[in-house]
């Protein structure tokens, strides 16, 4: 499949091996492959109609039509939009730990609220605890509001208490209250790419380590955040400055991406 498509003329994204893409001349064809599944999507409908073609000359396919379903995310598109969220996939979270019925709250997380490896409660269900952190990390591919909250619950995997189980609890009942987010790409005139960083000062109680996080837009919608604890300790100033080469090492590898 690699080798076919590179024949066909496209180029092989640098950061992620399994996404292709073509240019024809002010058109795009765009082709991302999972296992035995391909995604195809493009600017050019005629066009993207011959490589289907194309493609099912040489492998034995099928064309399942437009997408509206894919690895627990729904995409719903319309003439001028395109939806993608997680609905189904959290409706099943919330059943799975028996919290269907719970109280939703306005925040994933407690404004004040410092988790810490040591807490003085009692051990959690590690196995447990490891399946909703795993459940809620998958949904970060469409949730960027659970980003932050979910990198931090991630650090307990190992010594996961009744605090850290009642603190992921609480992001399955924000998520009862939000089970309509997702990410709305619209049709618009003028695109503008825009990016934004942000460090908290030595929010890990256990190492005083900062965590920096950083998203960025591309007309209607983010296409890419992160938020990941520092290797270093730094305060005040130099955690900015830390923070910001976190966004210009993102924006190279976006431009190696293009390239």
């Amino acid at each position: 499949m690699d080798e076919h498509l590179l024949g066909l003329g496209f180029k092989k994204s640098l950061s992620e091996s399994t996404l292709y893409v073509k240019k024809l001349v002010s058109d795009l064809v765009v082709v991302s492959l999972y296992v035995d599944d391909m995604l195809v999507t493009g600017s050019n409908s005629a066009q993207i109609t011959a490589f289907k073609q194309e493609m099912m000359k040489m492998f034995e396919m099928t064309d399942l039509g437009e997408m509206s379903y894919f690895l627990g995310m729904e995409v719903r598109q319309t003439q001028n939009e395109v939806f993608i969220c997680q609905k189904k996939y959290m409706k099943e979270i919330l059943k799975r730990f028996n919290v269907e019925e719970c109280k939703s709250v306005s925040t994933p997380t407690g404004q004040k609220e410092k988790l810490q490896k040591k807490d003085g409660s009692e051990p959690a269900d590690e196995r447990v605890y490891r399946s909703l952190i795993g459940c809620l990390m998958y949904l970060t591919t469409t949730r960027p509001d659970i980003m932050f909250t979910v990198s931090v619950l991630s650090r307990f995997l190992n010594c996961a208490s009744e605090l850290h189980m009642v603190a992921a609890k609480r992001v399955l009942r924000y998520l009862k209250g939000t089970l309509s987010y997702g990410n709305k790409f619209c049709k618009i005139q003028k695109f503008k790419l825009q990016g934004y960083y942000d460090s908290d000062w030595a929010g890990s109680v256990d190492d005083m380590r900062s965590t920096s996080g950083y998203c960025f837009t591309f007309g209607s919608a983010c296409f890419s955040w992160c938020s990941k604890k520092r290797e270093i300790v730094a305060q005040s100033t130099a955690g900015e400055f830390i923070a910001a080469l976190t966004h210009c090492e993102s924006s190279i590898m976006d431009k190696e991406v293009d390239g």
